[in-house]
């Protein structure tokens, strides 16, 4: 199985990288390919010579921040969020992750930089699925909260989402841990998300909900990825059970 786990980082995340990727090669027994996806502030960084980065052959790529126009700085500056369109606007870097770039592999398991692993990640790559992006609920596990929760919805571009997508009502996922089949990826996806993130500028959780309606609603490709098995957890945002066992978890 050709498979890549990919990382997203800046300068601010890179400690947390190195903490993922330690964990990644030494907790999670993974030893296949490697990519850290950069943006403008790590370019020819001394940070990228660390020897774990260069002991793991991780391939650094490269995609330009993402560029916002004034109409969309404006009005997303204004939503009512918990300020992370502020000041974790890098977050939409995660867009890149449906870039042709990545359809050199067949399976992309992203992973938050952060993210503590406890044991081997296979369980997990081997849930990889077929024309399917697997990610976790966002609202798990008492699912009170619905895609529409994820925008802002005191104005007229809310009007328009909801006038367009009348399939809001429903569950959506975190884009914390993201593992898909890059047949999902065309020619336009990365440029589509894009769009859409220009037409809706009220994601209260940046591009999250951007990902969410684009991978439910234009192309219904999501599906929860399995949440155990016989032996361990596999994920879960925070530990919800101290006596079960995780592969990983976003907070410890």
């Amino acid at each position: 199985m050709n498979t890549c786990v990919v990382f997203v980082c800046n300068d601010a995340y890179f400690n947390k990288f190195l903490y993922t990727l330690n964990q990644l090669v030494t907790n999670g027994k993974y030893s296949g390919d490697i990519c850290l996806v950069i943006g403008d502030d790590l370019v020819d960084s001394h940070l990228l010579n660390y020897n774990i980065i260069k002991n793991n052959n991780v391939i650094i790529k490269h995609f330009p921040n993402i560029k916002f126009p004034k109409e969309f700085i404006e009005i997303n500056n204004k939503i009512n969020t918990d300020g992370r369109n502020i000041t974790k606007k890098f977050q939409w870097h995660k867009l890149h992750l449906f870039n042709r770039f990545f359809k050199q592999w067949n399976y992309i398991f992203y992973i938050d930089c952060g993210m503590t692993i406890f044991s081997d990640i296979t369980p997990m790559l081997n849930e990889v699925s077929e024309n399917t992006l697997l990610a976790h609920s966002d609202a798990y596990p008492t699912y009170k909260w619905r895609l529409y929760d994820q925008f802002c919805n005191n104005n007229e571009h809310y009007t328009k989402l909801t006038n367009t997508y009348n399939n809001l009502n429903i569950d959506y996922f975190q884009t914390t841990i993201m593992m898909y089949d890059t047949k999902i990826i065309n020619e336009n996806t990365f440029n589509e998300l894009l769009e859409l993130t220009y037409k809706y500028p009220i994601s209260k959780t940046n591009e999250q909900g951007i990902m969410a309606l684009y991978f439910t609603n234009i192309r219904p490709v999501f599906k929860q990825i399995k949440t155990h098995n016989e032996n361990t957890r596999f994920y879960d945002f925070i530990s919800r059970n101290k006596e079960n066992k995780y592969i990983m978890t976003k907070r410890i």
